[in-house]
């Protein structure tokens, strides 16, 4: 039976390869540790399991719900983009779509955007996702490098004037995986700028707004930005925010034009989140404790940040100490040059999985990422294996 190319011709995905790896390890006996998958090990807080459990016994939500979304939930996430960023001007009816994840959304969105011939303006190293679903929709990819020497930041004037002319989308991730970089108010200007000059739409993944550890340095939605609804697609989370990956559950706001396309795709390939769900997590963003459990969550995962840069200063290697998200974006030590033989090593020797920086992209080789939500004694354990194996 003929597969298709879009199967044949592209890499498995990255994190399925990940879990495989370790588990093949697993079943040869070995005693495995891993920072290599950001899948939060902290809880949701308990309310949300009461929200939910209210939810779920309403009569109605057995049935289909809306392609588009709980008028309520898309009520709830205009007021908190206004709370939390400032975002005054979006209206729920037209300019909020909710998701099944974040992760969902930028996929689609290449659907709903790219033909084959046009330009995909992608970050790399970054979220495999955008690159593969550019693929899929038949756009070419311009890779833009994230370099240590640019703070991790694509350098919009390097892009080629033929390959502006020809772009359709234009994807950005900050607070950044797999990075840790944050992005500073004018790097937005100037890429509404850039975006406007040759007509591409901006479309900005912010799964990790609240996972921050200075609150005078807050990460920033692009809608705050002047002009930026008129040519911008944001998503957002619950999976980081709350710890609550398996809930599948997100939002898009922006352009309504931009929101519209994305329902046309999504209504032909899914019926929407179940009700229950999108009702919890409305009445969550609401919640008189939300604010304290937030605030609870970026202190034990700042302990752990401050624990990893520690531990990592220690044996000389080189990071940027994240301001923000779950990651440490590593320089492998010296005397290693391949990420993917210092992650298989570093398996087979320790135990220990990592993410070998490669597999994000060919600015990745010579880096690992490390993420932070793994138990606290795992997190000792697998820096004390990657110190042993290192010599230090």
């Amino acid at each position: 039976m003929k597969l298709s190319k879009r199967v044949t011709e592209q890499p498995p995905y990255l994190f399925a390869e990940i879990d495989r790896a370790r588990d093949r390890a697993i079943e040869r006996g070995l005693d495995v540790v891993s920072m290599g998958i950001a899948d939060p090990d902290l809880p949701p807080p308990d309310w949300m399991y009461e929200l939910l459990a209210e939810e779920i016994r309403h009569p109605g939500y057995h049935r289909y719900p809306d392609y588009k979304g709980l008028p309520e939930f898309l009520s709830m996430v205009v007021q908190w983009m206004q709370e939390r960023f400032g975002v005054a001007d979006l209206d729920p009816r037209t300019d909020v779509i909710t998701l099944l994840g974040g992760k969902e959304g930028v996929a689609h969105a290449a659907w709903a955007l790219c033909d084959p011939g046009d330009i995909a303006l992608i970050p790399e190293p970054a979220y495999p996702v955008y690159n593969t679903n550019c693929l899929y929709a038949g756009a070419e990819v311009h890779f833009m490098g994230l370099t240590r020497e640019n703070d991790f930041l694509p350098d919009l004037g390097a892009v080629p004037e033929d390959v502006a002319r020809r772009a359709t989308v234009i994807y950005v991730n900050y607070p950044n995986n797999p990075t840790g970089a944050s992005a500073p108010p004018e790097f937005y200007r100037d890429l509404l700028d850039f975006a406007r000059k040759y007509d591409i739409a901006v479309l900005a993944d912010n799964p990790y707004s609240e996972v921050y550890f200075d609150e005078s340095k807050r990460p920033h939605s692009i809608l705050e930005f002047a002009g930026a609804k008129d040519i911008c697609l944001e998503f957002h989370s619950f999976s980081k925010m709350f710890n609550m990956t398996g809930w599948r559950i997100g939002w898009a706001a922006g352009n309504p034009r931009l929101v519209k396309a994305l329902l046309t795709v999504k209504s032909n390939v899914d019926s929407g989140q179940f009700n229950a769900i999108q009702h919890a997590v409305a009445r969550a963003l609401s919640h008189p404790d939300r604010d304290a459990f937030l605030e609870g969550n970026r202190k034990r995962i700042k302990a752990r940040r401050d624990y990893v840069a520690s531990a990592l200063n220690e044996m000389g290697i080189w990071h940027p100490n994240p301001k923000a998200t779950l990651y440490f974006w590593c320089r492998l030590p010296e005397g290693h040059e391949d990420s993917i033989r210092f992650a298989g090593d570093l398996l087979q020797q320790e135990g220990f999985v990592i993410g070998p920086g490669v597999a994000y992209g060919p600015h990745g080789k010579e880096y690992f990422r490390l993420s932070l939500t793994t138990p606290d004694e795992d997190i000792r354990e697998g820096l004390a294996r990657l110190k042993r194996f290192l010599g230090k």
